[in-house]
């Protein structure tokens, strides 16, 4: 039986509804992402997003219940592009473990995630976990995900224990280093722009693992 013209009519209204609903909805999260990156997390107000999404500030309560939501839902976004960006990198990496953890570690650097205004946005957020049990909540489901992949990728790369350090300290300390190379994208005075951080997070892993620097090493403009 062929759906009726008004049935068929009505279904593309509610999707054309549901599509302008999402656009609304990402607008507003990137509006919320400059704001936050610009004027930090508390200093943001739903008038600021509102002014630079182009739209009156109670409509923003029509796609998001509160600054909150809407705050949250930018965190969610960052940490779901962050992971989409590894998930998306590593098929293509092979089946060579030093290559795999390199273009892991790579991704911190990728062009989509490593951006002033997006790494200060993070940093805003890290510094408010403790006291936002939302924000802790999204942050602790990614940052799972992401820790056992990577401590995973370290024990791959020296199964027989060969490292300097075990699989899950050695996972710690280079998030933490690109981590800390953000920061000096935010903060340093050296001008060092995001191919030279790849490069240093890429030296960082030939120092732990001399045994594979060369594949760390290889190709070191190609981030």
């Amino acid at each position: 039986m062929q759906p009726s013209l008004t049935s068929s009519t009505s279904l593309a209204t509610s999707d054309a509804r549901l599509q302008r609903r999402v656009r609304r909805e990402e607008q507003l999260i990137e509006a919320a992402l400059e704001c936050i990156g610009t004027l930090g997390l508390r200093d943001t107000t739903v008038q600021d997003v509102a002014a630079r999404a182009e739209m009156a500030a109670g409509s923003i309560s029509q796609y998001f219940d509160s600054k909150e939501h809407l705050f949250t839902a930018v965190l969610r976004t960052l940490s779901e592009e962050f992971e989409a960006t590894w998930r998306a990198r590593l098929p293509a990496a092979g089946d060579d473990a030093a290559i795999r953890l390199r273009s892991f570690v790579d991704c911190y650097f990728d062009s989509s995630i490593c951006q002033r205004k997006k790494v200060a946005v993070w940093f805003a957020f890290w510094g408010e976990v403790k006291a936002r049990p939302q924000y802790r909540d999204v942050c602790a489901g990614y940052d799972q995900v992401h820790d056992r992949m990577l401590e995973e990728l370290c024990g791959a790369l020296d199964p027989e224990g060969g490292a300097a350090l075990d699989a899950r300290s050695a996972a710690k300390l280079i998030a933490s280093a690109c981590h800390g190379l953000w920061l000096e994208l935010l903060t340093g005075t050296d001008g060092l722009r995001r191919p030279q951080l790849a490069v240093l997070a890429r030296a960082q892993l030939a120092a732990l693992y001399p045994r594979h620097a060369a594949q760390f090493t290889a190709n070191e403009h190609g981030v």
